[in-house]
């Protein structure tokens, strides 16, 4: 396990590329496991956690890699290219316990990285908690869906709308709540989605549980307040989680087109006299397609080098930033979805049969493509944004 990651830039990024290809094969050799078990295999939760890559996000001060967010892509994209479940739950686990130890007060940082035992965490953002006030806590009660990695984390963090309160713009007032996982009810019922299916993206729930005020902490949309941490946590929430989900559907979607590159060069058809890479249509989609998801990459990378130069010089992303960065996200996941869906096509009777890789990225890289952050409302806020009409980033 990585002990301490090298504060340079450039030598912390190659530790961690070369984390994610020290256990690579056990990536590879987990989907069709994961998605029986409907969550990680366990070797996965184990290898992940040995090579420090929970640790992604986490504040260097707790022990964390506190990668720059570019950083992250190159991360998140090697893993996904590898295995797209073990991605998902990376970036999830990782947001999670960043979280935690960039925003909780400091008796709450004692008990959940307890003796520096780093933690692994889910998080559900949407705030389907409701709480009242009690004796310096809360009283909570909710279910939270799409809890990605529950079956392996020992903390889960779910938004809970405080009751009879709100801030100055007459909004409730939203704090994370955060439960040991031994201590809410579990749902198992992640088995029977369409794509995903390795990630254990199940519900929890808590009633009438109490909270103590130092298990919860506030995570402001537009500007976060840090109690630890560099300038990577000046982020808002959305522009801290949309380069995960764009790297990750860039990753899955190269090893998509590969796939495709690999079986038509080296299979021929059942009814088809000609092998796949004798057909001038697929001359053109392996073209296109290469060309479309290195343009959306470069996007995604350009824009997010230029907000880590802001964050850095101390300056937080406004609404038009945020909804430009959720925007590239949803360009980067909808060229992606593109490339699978041709992949698959492509890929015939052979990618047909399950298990197979093309037809699981197929599935996998449309679900995720249902997301909240990756909704297609950033679009339109991007788009309005640009026209100078009133907008949410957040929508």
């Amino acid at each position: 396990m990585i002990k301490e990651f090298p504060q340079e830039r450039q030598a912390k990024r190659k530790v961690l590329l070369e984390a994610v290809d020290s256990i690579s094969e056990t990536l590879r050799a987990s989907g069709a496991k994961n998605e029986e078990l409907s969550t990680l295999a366990p070797e996965v939760v184990s290898a992940l956690r040995e090579a420090g890559i929970f640790r992604l996000k986490l504040a260097a001060e707790l022990g964390g890699a506190e990668a720059d967010p570019v950083t992250q892509m190159a991360v998140f994209e090697k893993l996904a290219y590898h295995d797209l479940s073990s991605a998902w739950c990376t970036m999830v686990g990782a947001t999670a316990v960043s979280a935690l130890g960039t925003f909780l007060p400091e008796a709450g940082v004692e008990r959940v990285f307890e003796k520096g035992h780093i933690p692994t965490a889910a998080i559900s953002f949407y705030p389907a908690g409701r709480a009242v006030r009690e004796n310096g806590g809360y009283r909570v009660s909710g279910r939270w869906r799409f809890n990605s990695g529950i079956p392996h984390a020992e903390w889960v963090l779910g938004g809970t709308i405080i009751e009879g309160s709100q801030n100055a713009a007459g909004v409730p007032d939203v704090i994370f709540s955060v439960f040991p996982t031994q201590e809410v009810t579990h749902y198992n019922n992640w088995g029977d989605v369409v794509g995903l299916k390795g990630t254990g993206s199940r519900d929890f729930s808590v009633k009438d549980y109490y909270l103590p005020e130092e298990l919860s902490f506030r995570w402001d949309l537009f500007k976060p307040q840090p109690r630890r941490g560099g300038p990577l946590y000046l982020l808002p929430p959305f522009a801290y989680v949309a380069n995960e989900h764009a790297s990750v559907a860039v990753g899955a979607a190269r090893r998509a087109l590969d796939e495709l590159v690999r079986l038509a060069t080296t299979t021929r058809g059942t009814f088809r006299a000609s092998k796949l890479d004798e057909r001038q249509v697929v001359h053109r989609f392996i073209g296109e397609a290469d060309l479309k998801l290195r343009a959306a990459r470069a996007l995604m990378y350009e824009r997010y080098e230029d907000m880590w130069q802001s964050v850095s010089a101390g300056q937080v992303p406004d609404g038009p930033a945020i909804a430009d960065v959720r925007a590239i996200g949803v360009h980067c996941t909808d060229v992606a979805k593109e490339i699978a869906a041709k992949a698959y096509h492509f890929g015939g009777n052979t990618a047909l049969h399950q298990p197979h890789i093309i037809e699981r990225l197929w599935r996998d890289l449309n679900t995720a493509g249902l997301h909240q952050v990756m909704s297609d409302t950033a679009y339109e806020n991007h788009g309005k944004f640009l026209l100078g009409l009133p907008a949410d980033p957040l929508a």
